[in-house]
This record gives structure tokens, sequence and C-alpha cells, in this order.
């Protein structure tokens, strides 16, 4: 199809959607970017576009291709959430709050897209130590969507790093491991709030747990899981 009409958008999207779908992610987005090249006036591949940044951990590409999108797209949301997104992770928060302040008011009727929203606002005000906005935000967040496990996860984090609302984060922790049990990035933030509740023993057998789903190659839960030990008296398994 793209040999006999190598001028058509429609064309290359059809085949980004195949190369998608055959797990070959550059390979689709490369088309996609040639279907808006040809014709811009195309917002879903847009969108396309842009998530395939963010399953590609591409957050240049993100933060310049976003800022296109919504020249384009004023009045779309998406293209708000990822250029936020991307700007956290360049570390320009305040870039970020700014384009996810904006973009949140253009959703209509989509719970799980505003949470997306409150929830990177929350990480983008906590980055900047604004603690009650960030609260607030991840609150506003769980309404849309109570079973947010990235907010749930994040929240209840930040709150064991601050010591504060202990109990609020060892049910939020424990609820974000009953929605995905196999993660070793919740089991270790159950198992710091374990921890600094002085659980010793349930925060090492969490930390076992994370240590069997990937966690032995991550060195943030490898220190949470010498810190326990050390606690636990096991002094020679916690050098290690």
């Amino acid at each position: 199809l793209i040999e006999v009409h190598p001028d058509d958008a429609k064309s290359h999207s059809i085949y980004a959607d195949f190369l998608y779908r055959d797990k070959k992610t550059e390979l689709a987005r490369e088309e996609f970017r040639k279907a808006v090249s040809l014709d811009k006036n195309r917002y879903p591949i847009w969108y396309e576009i842009l998530r395939l940044d963010a399953e590609l951990n591409d957050f240049e590409a993100m933060y310049k291709e976003s800022k296109e999108a919504m020249e384009l797209y004023p009045n779309e949301p998406g293209p708000y959430l990822f250029l936020g997104v991307a700007a956290y992770q360049k570390k320009n928060y305040a870039e970020a709050i700014d384009a996810l302040l904006k973009g949140k008011d253009y959703v209509i009727d989509n719970k799980l897209l505003l949470s997306q929203f409150y929830s990177s606002l929350g990480d983008s005000y906590n980055q900047l130590k604004e603690y009650t906005k960030s609260d607030d935000n991840y609150e506003k967040a769980l309404i849309q969507d109570p079973n947010n496990v990235g907010v749930l996860n994040n929240y209840a984090y930040y709150l064991s790093l601050r010591g504060e609302n202990l109990d609020k984060a060892e049910k939020m922790s424990r609820k974000t491991n009953e929605l995905e049990p196999l993660v070793s990035s919740y089991q270790d933030t159950y198992a710091w709030i374990l921890y600094i509740l002085n659980k010793l023993e349930d925060a090492k057998l969490w930390l076992e747990k994370a240590m069997k789903n990937g966690a032995d190659k991550n060195p943030v839960i490898l220190e949470h899981y010498g810190d326990v030990l050390y606690r636990l008296g096991d002094t020679k398994s916690a050098f290690e």
C-alpha cells in the first residue's frame, strides 16, 4: 500500500498499526511520524506518537512532540499530560505543573484521565516540597480513580518518608499490593512503611517477596533490605 501510495498518510498509519502489533515499537513510531508529516491534522496519530514516546521512555521526543501537538490541538488534554510527564522527567517541575493545570481543564467525562493529571500534579508538587498541594492532588486523583496504583504507591511512600499519616500510608500500600501483587517496587514501599512502624519481621518478609520479583538488582531496595536486616541483628547479611 505504501509503495503504491507513498504520500498518503493513511497508508503509513495503517502500516504503523501492524508494526506495533508485531512489537516493532520504534519502527511503528517512525511510520506514525511519516503520517503526520504528510497530514498534520490527525490528532489520533499525534496521540499514538506521544504514547509510543512514553512506552520507549523517550522523554526528549515526548517534550518536543507534545508541544507541537499542543499548538495544533490546544483544546485536547492529552498533549498537556504528556508535556507534564516529560517536563517532570527533565526536572522542570514548575513547567510540568503549568502544563498539567492547563490541560486538566480540557478533560470532559473521563475520570481515569483526570486522575492521571492529578497524579502527575501530586508528583510534581512533591518534588518542589509543596507537600500540602501534593497531598491534595493525590486525594483528588483517588476520588477520580480509587484504584490508581501509581497514586496509592507514591502517596504512601512520600508520606512514609515524611513520617506522616503512617496508618493511612500502610492501608494505601497494602491496597496497592492487593491490586498488583507481583511488583517489587510496590512491595518495597509496603516493607519500608512496616520498617518505620517497627514491624521488622513483616518488613523482612515483604522485602524477600520483592527480591523474588527482581529487586535483587535494585540498589534502593537492596539498601532497604540491608537496613531491616541490620535492625534485626543480622549484621553479616546486612553488610552483604
